[in-house]
């Protein structure tokens, strides 16, 4: 069973629970559950093998044990009972954007609709037919909305469609640039999971300072790619953009700037934990800043401004917000509940990599024709060198994609890459007002038994080795994790890319067993690479705090086929940071005389 399937699962348990009336700790757990399971890049079913289960965050002892029983037995009898109190047509509706528990159930019931199969274009149906205004409790706008959420739900806008990362801060730029405009804009800043960076993103979320909200909204409602306004009130609006993707925009006035921008970044569960830490302190935490519950007991919150009429501590800085509850500012990429909720009460947090930290990229493809069944880069070596010095880089390496073995004999591979060393000597040694470093490298295919697609005598011609998994997805665990040894084991072989091969909505990962291979690049210093293509962003966050748990040496790399790719490293960065990674995590910032000791060391 896959982790979608199984974040699916516990997604409905959760459900259940709330139709049930259970205690909302229950639901929140198989919520959270739900949650990390469908993000997480390590299947649930081979930490269950290796007895991990409760490693993942959010997993205890009683959700571990029926996924235990699942792997088993392919059921879980308690969840079996559960789910027969019920129609089993509800919960595809949970799918649909504004459809919870209750409003499924009462449609199943009401409309008596009980295959799942058909289910939502059965309540299509009935709303088109004006069949749902008439149940009590919904009405003609009810009925409206529900026509438009199903609408969205079949050309893909439902609430598990996600966007990349990078398209979805594309789109929030734009937005922010023209919110920028308006006169009564102070700052606008991004909310949510995509100011957390994670890897897919829903809806874009964004908050403006400003000392007149009224002004702001009729501006932002006026963007010029919006097709419809979903919702607009006194202190925010929502619009559906030309690409179907929603903004939601929310206006609060500067003194109350930061309460704002620390309640609506972090995960649900972060502020859950932080509010729990707040009322053991006899504080009580809003969107507008910090209430004192016990009046007579008095705290001292020194970074807040108290506005006596609603008798609350005002934050214009999310820094002087964390500051009065007695922690350090946790950045933004951490607050998903995994620990840095106590590392912060400790002054423990990690100092973040940076991207300024990176001195160089090492994964790039350039337009020279390598003959290689892969595609080629887009961008010539001059003009990937002018990026990097743009850049501050101090180094970059050239990792086109290895010639074709199918079309060319070793002895020809040979000549290729022999003259491809010549000529990129030729252009850098003719460049000598550059300040790059140029490694001459290439991304070598691994082969299902391990060997690379690359004859030996040609090794002479390129400096490192760059090596990658582009066929045979399929094997299983075991072959597929010594298929990467063996490759890694090449003492040109420095950099294992795009590790898990995962492609975000595309295509799962491969299976590895990842504590070998870390182990594996420990002792035989090799390093993992964090992949920054937006579609890749692989390692994912969660094996990158595995990877520096074990100090594992990491590299980001932009895999750029063109030079605007380079500017993905940002994203990739992201990944290390809410991975925990460090500056002394990543190699690739080292100065270019340790890095280059690392690399030519074989």
């Amino acid at each position: 069973m896959t982790n979608k399937e199984i974040s699916k699962l516990l997604r409905n348990i959760s459900a259940v629970y709330q139709l049930s009336n259970e205690s909302r700790f229950r639901i929140i757990a198989y919520e959270k559950a739900s949650e990390v399971i469908e993000n997480s890049a390590v299947e649930m079913s081979d930490l269950w093998k290796q007895g991990k289960l409760t490693s993942v965050p959010g997993v205890g002892q009683s959700i571990a044990s029926y996924l235990g029983e699942l792997f088993q037995t392919g059921k879980v009898i308690h969840f079996d009972k559960l789910f027969d109190k019920f129609s089993p047509a509800l919960f595809p509706l949970l799918d649909v954007a504004g459809f919870g528990p209750k409003k499924a159930l009462k449609l199943a019931t009401e409309l008596k609709l009980n295959n799942p199969e058909t289910v939502i274009n059965d309540v299509h149906k009935a709303a088109l037919s004006g069949k749902i205004a008439k149940i009590k409790g919904f009405g003609d706008k009810s009925q409206q909305d529900i026509i438009e959420a199903i609408k969205r739900y079949k050309i893909g806008q439902d609430k598990t469609l996600r966007m990349s990362v990078y398209y979805a801060n594309q789109i929030a730029k734009s937005v922010i640039a023209y919110l920028m405009q308006c006169k009564y804009t102070v700052d606008a800043i991004l909310l949510g999971s995509l100011r957390r960076m994670v890897s897919t993103i829903g809806d874009v979320d964004i908050a403006v300072k400003t000392h007149d909200s009224s002004k702001v909204i009729e501006w932002f409602i006026r963007y010029p790619s919006k097709v419809k306004i979903i919702e607009q009130g006194s202190s925010g609006a929502s619009i559906l953009l030309t690409n179907q993707t929603q903004v939601d925009l929310r206006t609060i006035d500067p003194q109350r700037f930061g309460s704002m921008l620390q309640y609506f970044t972090g995960s649900k569960y972060h502020n859950i934990h932080l509010r729990e830490h707040a009322l053991k302190k006899g504080l009580s935490l809003s969107e507008y800043g910090i209430k004192q519950l016990n009046m007579g007991k008095i705290q001292s919150l020194k970074k807040g401004i108290y506005n006596s009429d609603k008798n609350i501590y005002e934050y214009k800085s999310e820094y002087d917000y964390y500051h009065d509850l007695g922690m350090q500012f946790i950045p933004p990429e951490l607050r998903e509940n995994t620990g840095e909720i106590e590392a912060s009460i400790i002054n423990k947090l990690p100092k973040l990599v940076e991207t300024k930290d990176i001195k160089g990229d090492l994964h790039i493809h350039s337009n020279y024709d390598l003959e290689t069944s892969h595609d080629l880069g887009n961008s010539s070596l001059k003009e990937i060198v002018s990026r990097a010095e743009k850049l501050g880089y101090e180094y970059l390496g050239i990792s086109d994609h290895n010639p074709s073995m199918a079309n060319h004999s070793n002895d020809e591979i040979i000549n290729i890459l022999k003259r491809r060393k010549n000529i990129f000597e030729h252009i850098m040694s003719s460049t000598k007002s550059t300040r790059v470093y140029l490694f001459i490298m290439l991304e070598v295919d691994v082969l299902p038994d391990g060997k690379l697609a690359i004859p030996n005598e040609a090794l002479p011609y390129l400096d490192a080795l760059i090596v990658s998994i582009h066929s045979s997805f399929n094997m299983d665990k075991n072959n597929m994790t010594k298929r990467i040894i063996s490759a890694l084991s090449h003492p040109k072989a420095k950099i294992f890319a795009h590790p898990s091969g995962r492609r975000l909505g595309k295509r799962e990962g491969y299976d590895v067993d990842w504590d070998k291979l870390f182990n594996f690049s420990i002792q035989n210093n090799k390093a993992i690479e964090i992949n920054s293509n937006p579609e890749r962003l692989d390692l994912s966050d969660i094996l990158v705090r595995e990877a520096t748990r074990e100090h594992v040496k990491l590299v980001i790399n932009t895999d750029s086929h063109d030079v605007t790719h380079m500017d993905y490293m940002s994203l990739g960065v992201s990944v290390a940071r809410r991975g925990w990674a460090q500056k002394s995590d990543i190699i690739n910032t080292l100065s270019c005389d340790k890095f280059k000791k690392w690399l030519l060391n074989s």
